[in-house]
């Protein structure tokens, strides 16, 4: 009645559901550079409150960013706690491990001069898009002070994944 060929192919058809479940599972439990795409608000903290920025930062989910700042900080040797708005862009690569850590390695452009900067990050808050993990929430930390800021001060960062929009009006 039954044959051995009749169940090698359910046979077959039921392996390779699970090596299908296993593999799109274990894409869904890993970070990748992929996971860090599209725009970002960012608020970054100086030392113990001493400046603020505010930026933007866009990831490819290829490694690559770019973004703008704006960042109000003391001005230098104020006694009356004046203060100075900086502008400035920003340009580089980002690594992602598995485990949603990483590190941006940017350079950083104001006033016409340029400063190399590393930050190390985590991912903090992601959703599961089409199979894969996408951060939604980011927190980082410069490995060296600040390149704005005098005085030793580092910076730290939440960055919080924008919405995507579509066209306007649908």
């Amino acid at each position: 009645m039954f044959s051995k060929k009749s169940l090698a192919i359910p046979a077959v058809l039921v392996f390779t559901g699970f090596v299908g479940v296993s593999a799109a599972d274990a894409q869904t439990k890993c970070y990748t550079l992929a996971s860090l795409q599209g725009s970002y608000a960012v608020i970054g903290t100086y030392g113990a409150n001493a400046a603020i920025a505010l930026a933007t930062r866009s990831y490819d989910g290829n490694g690559n960013l770019s973004g703008a700042f704006v960042v109000n900080e003391p001005t230098a040797g104020s006694t009356t706690g004046a203060r100075t708005i900086v502008t400035g862009t920003q340009a580089g690569t980002y690594t992602v491990n598995c485990d949603g850590t990483g590190q941006f390695k940017r350079i950083l452009t104001t006033n016409g001069v340029s400063t190399s900067q590393i930050d190390d990050f985590v991912i903090t808050g992601a959703v599961v898009q089409f199979g894969r993990l996408l951060a939604t929430t980011i927190i980082d930390a410069q490995q060296v002070p600040s390149a704005i800021i005098a005085g030793g001060v580092f910076l730290t960062r939440v960055h919080t994944r924008l919405p995507d929009f579509g066209p306007i009006g649908n």
